[in-house]
């Protein structure tokens, strides 16, 4: 990680310096502590995360105006909180994000990580808000799309609707192999089985491949949300054959949703 940061901070020494952009700094120690802590943020562990929370908030220490360190304190507090299942962490988060944005207030990244943490604290409407925000910066953001999704699945409870925004994000990514993981599920609940079949197939090819839809991030439970379709089908047997070649996989993978006390959330 040393070596990658200082390579990185060889090439910016001079332009950092002189930055006028709001989401940057002109500190190269923050810089250096932010860049480490994203190492760590895509790290899919609950170490890794620890770390990075601790490296964001030395960033933001040294640069209280840098705000693109305040917006990666806040989604690190945010899916700790949401993995923890402690909606003080995603409070936390939520003064980080807006602290971002009163520094930053177009960047659609930290408007979409407010969305996300929205729906960690159960406010769908603000955090469509969010959602809209993010992509009237870039309508292209998938994962703004996808966010959109997780609030008709999660806290509406609207199968169909979630179903419109994976796809729209699947279009836009077609590695996203959450929303793919997303998109079957609610395919299943919805009875759309042709749906949630195939899905949770392309999940599979991506969740061998790695492919969450963000850099470093891994995925888990596409075999189990083909054995969600299969059993809501009746199909038992191959159910519980997808089942058991998900705890086949799981023994290859460091998630963070599999140490330190996380439960499995396919």
């Amino acid at each position: 990680q040393d070596r990658l940061v200082a390579e990185i901070s060889a090439g910016l020494r001079g332009p950092v310096e002189a930055s006028s952009r709001a989401d940057e700094t002109a500190s190269l120690p923050a810089f250096e502590a932010h860049s480490k802590g994203l190492l760590n943020l895509r790290g899919d562990s609950r170490e890794s995360l620890d770390r990075a929370i601790l490296l964001f908030e030395q960033a933001v220490a040294l640069d209280p105006e840098y705000a693109r360190a305040h917006m990666h304190l806040g989604a690190a507090l945010d899916t700790k909180g949401d993995f923890l299942g402690f909606p003080e962490l995603s409070e936390r988060a939520l003064k980080s994000l807006d602290r971002a944005l009163t520094l930053s207030p177009g960047c659609g990244e930290t408007w979409r990580f407010k969305g996300s943490t929205l729906i960690t604290l159960d406010r769908a409407d603000e955090a469509l808000g969010a959602f809209e925000r993010a992509l009237e910066a870039n309508p292209t953001d998938a994962a703004a799309h996808s966010g959109i999704g997780r609030v008709h699945f999660i806290l509406r409870g609207d199968f169909v609707k979630a179903m419109a925004s994976y796809e729209r994000a699947l279009a836009m990514n077609p590695q996203a192999g959450w929303s793919a993981l997303q998109y079957a599920h609610c395919a299943a609940l919805a009875r759309d089985f042709l749906k949630a079949e195939g899905w949770a197939k392309r999940a599979i090819v991506l969740q061998r491949e790695r492919l969450s839809g963000r850099t470093g991030g891994a995925i888990v439970g596409a075999f189990v949300r083909l054995g969600q379709a299969k059993a809501l089908q009746g199909l038992h047997r191959e159910a519980v054959a997808e089942y058991e070649r998900e705890l086949e996989s799981l023994r290859d993978v460091d998630h963070a949703l599999l140490s330190g006390g996380f439960e499995l959330l396919g």
